[in-house]
């Protein structure tokens, strides 16, 4: 788990981007190489918070990249951050700009690590589960998670995003006030495509719910007051076993499909018998949040010796 530095798209290479990376324990089990996922943040940036998820992939068995897509916009923190996110936001609508080209050299600097099989995913959420989206149906990507993601405004263009995309697995609050019946739309648009999907939509789920918004910006209890962002430990959890279960049939083995078997990573737990994806998922849902310095919430070392067993077959993956 470490903040590194990149190389940056055109007009960045000069200082490269920052970028955390978080990387598998190796065993003799499981030495790696592993896959890889781009993890795309959400309005907050590059925060403790998205540094838990990268944390929790890395868990499962991936290699998983959070480029800083503010980077480059100077002041990001306090209020001082919001022209920002209106410029990113800005970026998901019209589907490109510098941020699609951030996110496009974190997923080719990921590709080309030695520890990385070179198989690359993506995840985001919220503003990043736009743009997981947007990458789905372009080439270099195996798989997407698109996490209460924004949508386009038009069916019309929301299949054109989906035209040719890599598989899908999506997730909605279906109390989300910003994404009402957002889950059905991208499943409709998905069948509609060809597209392999598992879309799923949390009756009592609101925005935000997999992840812990922990910022000091003041946009944090604006957007918890108008927007009803607000985490949920049930279905956080059920998020990631599906997410882990997805990413372990389309990420494994080059991306094989449904013929790909269920992963390993590091060794069994005391007991000798290896933990399921539900212990990874849940792992990261309600622990206590870390001091600054420990182990990260959402990494399985955090909340007990030794790793884990993940992944699933084909047939364990459902769609709603």
């Amino acid at each position: 788990m470490t903040t590194t530095t990149v190389p940056g798209p055109d007009g960045d290479s000069a200082t490269g981007m920052p970028a955390y990376v978080s990387t598998p324990p190796a065993t003799r089990r499981d030495p790696g190489p592993w896959p890889g996922v781009v993890v795309v943040h959400d309005a907050f940036g590059m925060s403790d918070d998205m540094r838990d998820q990268a944390d929790w992939l890395a868990a499962a068995g991936y290699v998983a990249m959070l480029p800083d897509l503010y980077a480059k916009d100077g002041r990001t923190q306090g209020w001082g951050r919001v022209p920002c996110v209106a410029r990113t936001l800005q970026q998901v609508s019209r589907g490109e700009g510098p941020a699609f080209a951030r996110i496009e050299a974190a997923r080719a600097a990921l590709a080309a690590r030695e520890d990385c099989t070179g198989t690359v995913g993506v995840i985001g959420f919220c503003m990043g589960g736009g743009f997981a989206l947007l990458l789905a149906g372009r080439p270099g990507w195996s798989a997407a998670s698109v996490n209460y993601g924004i949508l386009p405004d038009d069916d019309a263009a929301l299949d054109r995003a989906v035209e040719g995309a890599c598989p899908v697995v999506a997730s909605f609050g279906g109390k989300d006030k910003m994404l009402a019946g957002g889950a059905a739309r991208v499943a409709a648009a998905l069948d509609r495509a060809g597209v392999p999907h598992d879309v799923h939509e949390y009756a009592d789920a609101q925005h935000g719910f997999i992840t812990r918004t922990a910022d000091t910006s003041p946009l944090v209890p604006l957007m918890r007051r108008v927007m009803g962002v607000s985490h949920d430990h049930e279905a956080s959890a059920d998020a990631r076993r599906r997410i882990l279960a997805f990413f372990d049939v389309h990420l494994r083995d080059g991306g094989t499909g449904a013929g790909a078997e269920p992963s390993e990573v590091a060794a069994d737990d005391a007991s000798g018998a290896p933990a399921s994806a539900d212990v990874v998922a849940e792992a990261g849902s309600d622990d206590a949040p870390s001091a600054a310095g420990e182990a990260p919430v959402g990494w399985i070392g955090a909340a007990r010796p030794g790793t884990t067993r993940v992944g699933r077959a084909a047939g364990d993956i459902t769609s709603d």
